[in-house]
Protein backbone atom coordinates (compact mmCIF):
# COMPACT_ATOMS: atom_id res chain seq x y z
CA UNK A 1 0.00 0.00 0.00
CA UNK A 2 2.67 2.77 1.05
CA UNK A 3 4.19 2.13 -2.98
CA UNK A 4 1.24 3.12 -3.94
CA UNK A 5 0.79 5.76 -2.37
CA UNK A 6 4.45 7.00 -2.73
CA UNK A 7 3.80 6.29 -6.78
CA UNK A 8 0.47 8.06 -6.97
CA UNK A 9 1.51 10.79 -4.67
CA UNK A 10 4.95 11.47 -7.05
CA UNK A 11 2.94 11.69 -10.26
CA UNK A 12 0.22 13.48 -9.09
CA UNK A 13 2.16 16.02 -7.51
CA UNK A 14 4.04 16.74 -10.99
CA UNK A 15 1.14 17.28 -12.98
CA UNK A 16 0.54 21.23 -11.90
CA UNK A 17 4.40 21.23 -13.04
CA UNK A 18 3.08 19.72 -16.09
CA UNK A 19 0.67 22.26 -17.27
CA UNK A 20 3.42 25.01 -17.37
CA UNK A 21 6.60 23.05 -18.48
CA UNK A 22 4.59 20.17 -21.11
CA UNK A 23 8.22 18.62 -21.69
CA UNK A 24 8.29 17.59 -18.39
CA UNK A 25 4.81 15.50 -19.10
CA UNK A 26 6.94 13.57 -21.71
CA UNK A 27 9.78 12.64 -19.26
CA UNK A 28 7.02 11.21 -16.49
CA UNK A 29 5.05 9.66 -20.00
CA UNK A 30 8.49 8.00 -20.88
CA UNK A 31 9.10 6.33 -16.83
CA UNK A 32 5.51 5.08 -16.83
CA UNK A 33 5.82 3.51 -19.93
CA UNK A 34 9.22 2.36 -19.73
CA UNK A 35 9.51 1.58 -16.29
CA UNK A 36 6.03 0.77 -15.10
CA UNK A 37 6.58 1.73 -11.56
CA UNK A 38 2.63 1.25 -10.50
CA UNK A 39 3.45 -2.56 -11.18
CA UNK A 40 6.08 -2.84 -8.68
CA UNK A 41 2.94 -2.59 -6.26
CA UNK A 42 0.40 -4.35 -4.79
CA UNK A 43 -2.32 -1.78 -3.75
CA UNK A 44 -4.50 -0.01 -5.89
CA UNK A 45 -1.97 1.67 -7.79
CA UNK A 46 -1.13 -1.73 -9.90
CA UNK A 47 -3.90 -1.02 -12.29
CA UNK A 48 -4.50 2.70 -11.79
CA UNK A 49 -4.45 4.73 -15.45
CA UNK A 50 -1.54 7.18 -14.35
CA UNK A 51 -0.96 7.59 -18.17
CA UNK A 52 -4.52 9.17 -19.08
CA UNK A 53 -4.00 11.86 -16.22
CA UNK A 54 -0.16 12.60 -17.30
CA UNK A 55 -1.46 12.43 -21.07
CA UNK A 56 -4.16 14.94 -20.56
CA UNK A 57 -1.88 17.08 -18.33
CA UNK A 58 0.78 17.24 -21.18
CA UNK A 59 -1.58 18.02 -24.08
CA UNK A 60 -3.04 20.44 -21.66
CA UNK A 61 0.13 22.17 -21.27
CA UNK A 62 1.01 22.23 -24.36
CA UNK A 63 -2.07 24.39 -25.77
CA UNK A 64 -1.57 26.74 -22.63
CA UNK A 65 2.56 26.70 -21.94
CA UNK A 66 4.23 30.35 -23.13
CA UNK A 67 7.08 28.74 -24.93
CA UNK A 68 7.63 27.93 -28.76
CA UNK A 69 6.36 24.84 -30.02
CA UNK A 70 6.94 23.38 -33.54
CA UNK A 71 7.09 20.16 -34.97
CA UNK A 72 10.33 19.12 -36.84
CA UNK A 73 10.50 20.49 -40.58
CA UNK A 74 11.32 17.10 -42.27
CA UNK A 75 9.91 13.96 -43.83
CA UNK A 76 10.36 11.94 -40.89
CA UNK A 77 7.22 14.07 -39.32
CA UNK A 78 5.05 13.87 -42.45
CA UNK A 79 5.51 9.74 -43.04
CA UNK A 80 5.27 9.16 -39.70
CA UNK A 81 1.87 11.11 -39.85
CA UNK A 82 1.03 9.23 -43.13
CA UNK A 83 1.59 5.56 -41.59
CA UNK A 84 -0.19 6.13 -38.25
CA UNK A 85 -3.39 7.33 -40.83
CA UNK A 86 -3.26 4.48 -42.89
CA UNK A 87 -3.03 2.43 -40.04
CA UNK A 88 -6.19 3.79 -38.84
CA UNK A 89 -7.79 3.29 -42.67
CA UNK A 90 -6.82 -0.60 -41.99
CA UNK A 91 -8.50 -0.80 -38.88
CA UNK A 92 -11.83 0.84 -40.27
CA UNK A 93 -11.40 -2.15 -43.05
CA UNK A 94 -9.85 -4.70 -40.63
CA UNK A 95 -11.13 -8.15 -40.47
CA UNK A 96 -10.61 -9.12 -36.91
CA UNK A 97 -13.33 -8.24 -35.07
CA UNK A 98 -11.53 -5.65 -32.63
CA UNK A 99 -8.69 -3.93 -33.96
CA UNK A 100 -8.73 -0.85 -32.05
CA UNK A 101 -7.52 -2.26 -28.99
CA UNK A 102 -4.42 -2.46 -30.16
CA UNK A 103 -5.04 1.16 -32.15
CA UNK A 104 -5.57 2.79 -29.42
CA UNK A 105 -2.55 1.88 -27.71
CA UNK A 106 -0.76 2.35 -30.99
CA UNK A 107 -2.12 5.62 -31.51
CA UNK A 108 -0.71 6.56 -27.27
CA UNK A 109 2.69 5.85 -28.66
CA UNK A 110 2.46 8.53 -31.82
CA UNK A 111 0.05 10.97 -29.88
CA UNK A 112 3.59 11.04 -27.47
CA UNK A 113 6.07 10.81 -30.22
CA UNK A 114 4.83 13.98 -31.58
CA UNK A 115 5.08 15.31 -28.48
CA UNK A 116 8.37 14.54 -28.06
CA UNK A 117 9.53 16.42 -31.29
CA UNK A 118 7.16 18.80 -30.77
CA UNK A 119 8.91 19.76 -26.79
CA UNK A 120 12.34 17.63 -26.83
CA UNK A 121 14.30 20.13 -29.12
CA UNK A 122 17.03 21.43 -26.83
CA UNK A 123 20.62 19.57 -26.11
CA UNK A 124 19.21 18.84 -21.98
CA UNK A 125 15.82 18.11 -22.48
CA UNK A 126 17.19 15.59 -25.20
CA UNK A 127 20.11 13.99 -22.40
CA UNK A 128 17.14 14.59 -20.04
CA UNK A 129 14.80 11.91 -22.46
CA UNK A 130 17.42 9.58 -22.97
CA UNK A 131 18.70 9.25 -18.93
CA UNK A 132 14.95 8.37 -18.46
CA UNK A 133 14.35 5.59 -21.01
CA UNK A 134 18.10 4.20 -20.04
CA UNK A 135 16.96 4.11 -16.02
CA UNK A 136 13.60 3.33 -16.74
CA UNK A 137 14.61 0.05 -18.61
CA UNK A 138 17.88 0.06 -17.21
CA UNK A 139 15.74 -0.90 -13.76
CA UNK A 140 14.92 -3.85 -15.31
CA UNK A 141 18.22 -4.53 -17.57
CA UNK A 142 20.61 -4.49 -14.66
CA UNK A 143 17.82 -6.77 -12.17
CA UNK A 144 17.82 -9.55 -15.05
CA UNK A 145 21.47 -9.44 -15.39
CA UNK A 146 22.38 -10.36 -11.54
CA UNK A 147 19.42 -12.85 -11.85
CA UNK A 148 21.39 -14.53 -14.89
CA UNK A 149 24.82 -14.13 -12.66
CA UNK A 150 23.40 -15.49 -9.87
CA UNK A 151 21.16 -18.25 -11.25
CA UNK A 152 24.12 -19.54 -13.10
CA UNK A 153 21.48 -18.62 -16.49
CA UNK A 154 19.73 -21.41 -15.80
CA UNK A 155 16.57 -19.65 -15.11
CA UNK A 156 15.22 -17.62 -18.12
CA UNK A 157 14.47 -13.98 -17.66
CA UNK A 158 11.04 -12.10 -18.55
CA UNK A 159 9.99 -8.88 -18.58
CA UNK A 160 8.10 -7.13 -16.09
CA UNK A 161 4.05 -8.28 -15.89
CA UNK A 162 1.59 -6.48 -17.62
CA UNK A 163 3.65 -4.29 -19.64
CA UNK A 164 4.35 -4.25 -24.12
CA UNK A 165 7.42 -6.59 -23.08
CA UNK A 166 6.72 -9.31 -21.07
CA UNK A 167 7.47 -11.71 -22.93
CA UNK A 168 11.05 -12.76 -22.90
CA UNK A 169 12.03 -12.69 -26.57
CA UNK A 170 10.13 -8.43 -26.63
CA UNK A 171 11.81 -7.91 -23.06
CA UNK A 172 15.49 -9.19 -25.23
CA UNK A 173 14.69 -6.88 -27.90
CA UNK A 174 14.08 -3.62 -25.80
CA UNK A 175 17.15 -4.25 -23.75
CA UNK A 176 19.00 -4.96 -27.41
CA UNK A 177 17.45 -1.75 -28.36
CA UNK A 178 18.86 -0.09 -24.98
CA UNK A 179 21.94 -0.69 -24.76
CA UNK A 180 23.41 1.66 -27.81
CA UNK A 181 21.88 4.47 -25.56
CA UNK A 182 23.74 3.43 -22.49
CA UNK A 183 26.75 3.55 -24.25
CA UNK A 184 25.83 7.10 -25.50
CA UNK A 185 25.60 8.38 -22.16
CA UNK A 186 29.03 6.63 -21.06
CA UNK A 187 30.45 8.41 -23.93
CA UNK A 188 28.55 11.90 -22.74
CA UNK A 189 28.76 12.04 -19.08
CA UNK A 190 32.06 13.30 -17.58
CA UNK A 191 31.37 11.97 -13.99
CA UNK A 192 33.66 9.21 -13.51
CA UNK A 193 30.65 7.38 -10.94
CA UNK A 194 27.97 7.96 -13.23
CA UNK A 195 30.26 6.68 -16.22
CA UNK A 196 30.95 3.45 -13.99
CA UNK A 197 26.82 2.94 -13.54
CA UNK A 198 26.60 3.31 -17.51
CA UNK A 199 29.15 0.68 -18.07
CA UNK A 200 27.08 -1.53 -15.20
CA UNK A 201 24.19 -1.19 -16.86
CA UNK A 202 25.48 -2.34 -19.52
CA UNK A 203 27.55 -5.11 -18.81
CA UNK A 204 24.37 -6.36 -16.76
CA UNK A 205 22.21 -5.75 -19.59
CA UNK A 206 24.45 -7.86 -21.75
CA UNK A 207 23.63 -10.76 -19.33
CA UNK A 208 19.90 -10.60 -19.27
CA UNK A 209 19.95 -10.58 -23.10
CA UNK A 210 21.53 -13.97 -22.28
CA UNK A 211 19.36 -14.96 -19.29
CA UNK A 212 15.87 -14.46 -21.96
CA UNK A 213 17.61 -17.17 -24.12
CA UNK A 214 16.34 -15.36 -26.94
CA UNK A 215 18.17 -15.90 -30.54
CA UNK A 216 17.08 -12.99 -32.41
CA UNK A 217 18.14 -10.83 -29.74
CA UNK A 218 21.84 -13.04 -29.95
CA UNK A 219 21.89 -12.15 -33.48
CA UNK A 220 20.57 -8.66 -33.34
CA UNK A 221 23.44 -8.33 -30.59
CA UNK A 222 26.11 -10.05 -33.15
CA UNK A 223 24.61 -7.50 -36.14
CA UNK A 224 25.61 -4.12 -33.83
CA UNK A 225 28.79 -5.18 -33.35
CA UNK A 226 29.54 -6.28 -36.98
CA UNK A 227 27.46 -2.88 -37.53
CA UNK A 228 29.69 -0.68 -35.25
CA UNK A 229 33.11 -1.75 -36.22
CA UNK A 230 32.07 -1.40 -40.31
CA UNK A 231 30.88 2.00 -38.93
CA UNK A 232 33.76 3.28 -37.36
CA UNK A 233 36.15 1.62 -39.06
CA UNK A 234 37.38 -0.49 -35.99
CA UNK A 235 37.44 -4.03 -36.84
CA UNK A 236 39.42 -4.56 -33.51
CA UNK A 237 36.68 -3.20 -31.77
CA UNK A 238 33.99 -5.90 -33.68
CA UNK A 239 36.53 -8.56 -32.82
CA UNK A 240 36.65 -7.58 -29.34
CA UNK A 241 32.68 -7.78 -28.75
CA UNK A 242 32.44 -10.90 -30.70
CA UNK A 243 34.61 -12.76 -28.45
CA UNK A 244 33.07 -11.10 -24.98
CA UNK A 245 29.53 -12.16 -26.50
CA UNK A 246 30.86 -15.53 -27.34
CA UNK A 247 32.99 -15.90 -24.19
CA UNK A 248 29.79 -14.91 -21.61
CA UNK A 249 27.94 -18.04 -23.78
CA UNK A 250 31.03 -20.72 -23.61
CA UNK A 251 31.87 -19.91 -20.54
CA UNK A 252 29.34 -18.91 -18.36
CA UNK A 253 25.79 -20.22 -19.99
CA UNK A 254 24.81 -23.82 -19.03
CA UNK A 255 24.74 -26.39 -22.09
CA UNK A 256 20.94 -26.20 -21.98
CA UNK A 257 21.50 -22.30 -23.35
CA UNK A 258 23.98 -23.15 -25.30
CA UNK A 259 21.71 -25.96 -27.06
CA UNK A 260 18.95 -23.70 -27.74
CA UNK A 261 21.49 -21.18 -29.37
CA UNK A 262 22.42 -23.58 -31.89
CA UNK A 263 19.24 -23.80 -33.58
CA UNK A 264 19.37 -20.84 -34.70
CA UNK A 265 20.97 -22.72 -38.15
CA UNK A 266 18.48 -26.15 -37.93
CA UNK A 267 15.16 -24.28 -38.26
CA UNK A 268 13.76 -26.99 -40.46
CA UNK A 269 14.14 -29.33 -36.95
CA UNK A 270 13.21 -26.40 -34.47
CA UNK A 271 8.97 -26.71 -33.75
CA UNK A 272 9.54 -22.62 -32.87
CA UNK A 273 11.02 -21.67 -35.88
CA UNK A 274 8.66 -23.63 -37.99
CA UNK A 275 5.97 -21.91 -36.22
CA UNK A 276 7.51 -18.93 -36.78
CA UNK A 277 7.24 -19.81 -40.77
CA UNK A 278 3.66 -21.09 -40.59
CA UNK A 279 2.76 -17.88 -39.23
CA UNK A 280 5.04 -15.49 -42.10
CA UNK A 281 3.25 -17.53 -44.67
CA UNK A 282 -0.48 -16.77 -42.81
CA UNK A 283 1.05 -13.07 -43.40
CA UNK A 284 1.61 -13.47 -46.72
CA UNK A 285 -1.36 -15.10 -47.16
CA UNK A 286 -3.79 -12.09 -46.16
CA UNK A 287 -1.64 -9.42 -47.79
CA UNK A 288 -2.12 -11.02 -51.25
CA UNK A 289 -5.93 -11.34 -50.72
CA UNK A 290 -5.93 -7.70 -49.34
CA UNK A 291 -3.23 -6.09 -51.02
CA UNK A 292 -3.84 -2.75 -50.62
CA UNK A 293 -5.67 -2.54 -46.54
CA UNK A 294 -4.48 -6.03 -45.14
CA UNK A 295 -6.44 -7.24 -42.64
CA UNK A 296 -6.13 -5.08 -39.82
CA UNK A 297 -4.25 -4.91 -36.44
CA UNK A 298 -4.40 -8.25 -34.57
CA UNK A 299 -5.43 -10.18 -37.60
CA UNK A 300 -3.55 -13.09 -36.73
CA UNK A 301 -5.93 -13.89 -33.47
CA UNK A 302 -8.83 -14.33 -36.04
CA UNK A 303 -9.71 -17.98 -35.57
CA UNK A 304 -12.00 -17.92 -38.63
CA UNK A 305 -8.98 -16.67 -40.65
CA UNK A 306 -6.75 -19.16 -38.73
CA UNK A 307 -8.88 -21.97 -40.10
CA UNK A 308 -8.98 -20.22 -43.62
CA UNK A 309 -5.57 -20.21 -44.09
CA UNK A 310 -4.07 -22.53 -41.52
CA UNK A 311 -2.86 -26.01 -42.90
CA UNK A 312 -4.53 -28.68 -41.02
CA UNK A 313 -3.08 -29.11 -37.62
CA UNK A 314 -0.96 -26.01 -37.62
CA UNK A 315 -1.48 -23.94 -34.74
CA UNK A 316 -2.12 -20.64 -34.70
CA UNK A 317 0.42 -18.20 -32.54
CA UNK A 318 1.95 -14.48 -32.65
CA UNK A 319 3.72 -13.69 -36.74
CA UNK A 320 6.79 -13.26 -34.24
CA UNK A 321 8.30 -10.59 -36.84
CA UNK A 322 7.53 -6.66 -37.14
CA UNK A 323 7.81 -7.30 -40.91
CA UNK A 324 5.02 -9.62 -41.53
CA UNK A 325 3.49 -8.12 -38.50
CA UNK A 326 3.17 -4.83 -40.96
CA UNK A 327 2.31 -6.66 -43.97
CA UNK A 328 -0.42 -9.20 -42.60
CA UNK A 329 -2.22 -5.89 -40.69
CA UNK A 330 -1.35 -3.32 -43.13
CA UNK A 331 -0.74 -4.57 -46.52
CA UNK A 332 1.68 -4.09 -49.21
CA UNK A 333 1.56 -0.37 -48.71
CA UNK A 334 2.25 -0.33 -44.90
CA UNK A 335 4.83 -1.77 -45.29
CA UNK A 336 6.53 0.33 -48.15
CA UNK A 337 5.29 2.82 -45.47
CA UNK A 338 6.98 1.28 -42.66
CA UNK A 339 10.22 0.78 -44.25
CA UNK A 340 10.55 4.23 -45.78
CA UNK A 341 9.84 5.56 -42.35
CA UNK A 342 12.90 3.35 -41.25
CA UNK A 343 15.45 4.61 -44.37
CA UNK A 344 14.59 7.88 -43.82
CA UNK A 345 15.30 8.08 -40.24
CA UNK A 346 18.39 6.19 -40.91
CA UNK A 347 19.84 8.29 -43.25
CA UNK A 348 18.51 11.62 -41.16
CA UNK A 349 21.16 10.02 -39.05
CA UNK A 350 24.02 9.95 -41.67
CA UNK A 351 23.37 13.69 -42.38
CA UNK A 352 23.58 14.69 -38.82
CA UNK A 353 27.10 12.36 -38.24
CA UNK A 354 28.36 13.86 -41.75
CA UNK A 355 27.70 17.42 -41.12
CA UNK A 356 28.82 17.88 -37.16
CA UNK A 357 32.49 16.21 -38.38
CA UNK A 358 34.41 18.91 -37.95
CA UNK A 359 32.28 20.58 -34.81
CA UNK A 360 34.04 19.17 -31.62
CA UNK A 361 30.69 21.35 -30.29
CA UNK A 362 28.82 19.26 -32.15
CA UNK A 363 29.81 16.17 -31.04
CA UNK A 364 27.04 14.94 -28.87
CA UNK A 365 24.63 15.13 -31.67
CA UNK A 366 27.29 12.91 -33.96
CA UNK A 367 27.26 10.41 -31.23
CA UNK A 368 23.46 10.06 -30.51
CA UNK A 369 22.96 9.76 -34.28
CA UNK A 370 25.39 7.08 -34.34
CA UNK A 371 24.05 5.32 -31.56
CA UNK A 372 20.40 6.05 -32.57
CA UNK A 373 21.13 4.05 -35.97
CA UNK A 374 22.93 1.01 -33.81
CA UNK A 375 19.74 0.97 -31.63
CA UNK A 376 17.98 0.88 -35.13
CA UNK A 377 20.26 -2.32 -36.52
CA UNK A 378 19.22 -4.07 -33.05
CA UNK A 379 15.59 -3.39 -33.89
CA UNK A 380 15.53 -4.29 -37.58
CA UNK A 381 17.20 -7.83 -36.61
CA UNK A 382 15.65 -8.44 -33.61
CA UNK A 383 12.70 -7.41 -34.71
CA UNK A 384 12.91 -9.64 -37.51
CA UNK A 385 11.78 -12.69 -35.21
CA UNK A 386 9.83 -10.89 -32.97
CA UNK A 387 6.35 -8.66 -32.69
CA UNK A 388 6.96 -5.57 -31.89
CA UNK A 389 5.88 -2.69 -34.41
CA UNK A 390 4.34 -0.63 -32.57
CA UNK A 391 7.18 -0.43 -29.70
CA UNK A 392 7.16 2.61 -28.26
CA UNK A 393 11.29 2.90 -28.21
CA UNK A 394 11.58 2.64 -31.77
CA UNK A 395 8.78 5.60 -32.28
CA UNK A 396 10.87 7.50 -29.76
CA UNK A 397 14.27 6.42 -31.88
CA UNK A 398 12.52 8.53 -34.45
CA UNK A 399 11.85 11.47 -32.80
CA UNK A 400 14.85 12.08 -31.42
CA UNK A 401 16.30 11.42 -35.30
CA UNK A 402 14.00 13.98 -36.50
CA UNK A 403 14.99 16.62 -33.69
CA UNK A 404 18.79 15.76 -34.00
CA UNK A 405 18.19 16.63 -38.06
CA UNK A 406 16.88 19.86 -37.33
CA UNK A 407 18.83 21.21 -34.61
CA UNK A 408 22.41 20.60 -36.74
CA UNK A 409 20.70 23.05 -39.08
CA UNK A 410 19.77 25.55 -36.80
CA UNK A 411 23.22 24.79 -34.98
CA UNK A 412 25.30 25.60 -38.51
CA UNK A 413 22.85 28.48 -39.14
CA UNK A 414 23.86 29.98 -35.91
CA UNK A 415 27.57 29.38 -36.98
CA UNK A 416 27.45 31.34 -40.53
CA UNK A 417 25.57 33.70 -38.53
CA UNK A 418 27.20 34.28 -35.90
CA UNK A 419 23.71 34.91 -33.98
CA UNK A 420 22.68 32.24 -30.77
CA UNK A 421 19.55 30.85 -31.26
CA UNK A 422 18.72 28.14 -29.26
CA UNK A 423 15.78 26.44 -28.49
CA UNK A 424 13.43 28.86 -25.70
CA UNK A 425 13.33 27.60 -21.86
CA UNK A 426 9.92 27.42 -20.69
CA UNK A 427 8.07 31.42 -19.57
CA UNK A 428 10.71 32.72 -22.50
CA UNK A 429 9.94 33.70 -25.89
CA UNK A 430 12.14 33.73 -28.26
CA UNK A 431 11.72 35.22 -31.76
CA UNK A 432 14.55 34.52 -34.64
CA UNK A 433 13.76 36.85 -37.19
CA UNK A 434 13.54 39.86 -34.47
CA UNK A 435 16.66 38.78 -32.55
CA UNK A 436 18.69 38.98 -36.04
CA UNK A 437 17.29 41.66 -37.15
CA UNK A 438 18.07 43.50 -34.09
CA UNK A 439 21.83 42.24 -34.11
CA UNK A 440 22.36 43.45 -38.10
CA UNK A 441 20.97 46.96 -37.11
CA UNK A 442 23.23 46.90 -33.88
CA UNK A 443 26.11 45.94 -36.32
CA UNK A 444 25.40 48.84 -38.76
CA UNK A 445 25.11 51.17 -35.77
CA UNK A 446 28.69 50.21 -34.89
CA UNK A 447 29.77 50.14 -38.33
CA UNK A 448 28.64 53.64 -38.63
CA UNK A 449 30.95 54.73 -34.95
Amino acid sequence: MLRSLFIAISIFAALPVVLFKPHVGVLLWSWISYMNPHRLTYGFAYSFGFLNYIGGATILGFFIAREPKSFPRHPIVWLLLIYFLWTTVTAFFGLYEDPWSKWERFAKIILFTFMTMALMQSKNRLLSLVWVIALSMGFFAVKGGIFTLLSGGTARVWGPPETFFEDNNQFALAITMLLPLIRYLQLQTTNKYLRWITIGMFITGLFSIFGTQSRGALIAVVAMALYMAWKTKKLLFGITILMSVGMIGLVFMPSAWRERMSTISDYQEDASAQGRLTMWKFAIDVANDHPIMGGGFDVFYDEGLRAHYLEPGAIGRAVHSIYFEVLGEHGYVGLLLFLLLAVTTYFACNVVIERTKDYPDLKWQSDLASMLQVSMVGYAVAGAFLNLATFDLYYHVIAMAAILRVMVDRSLKEKENGVKQPFAPPNMRFHPAKSLTAAQSSHRSSSSL
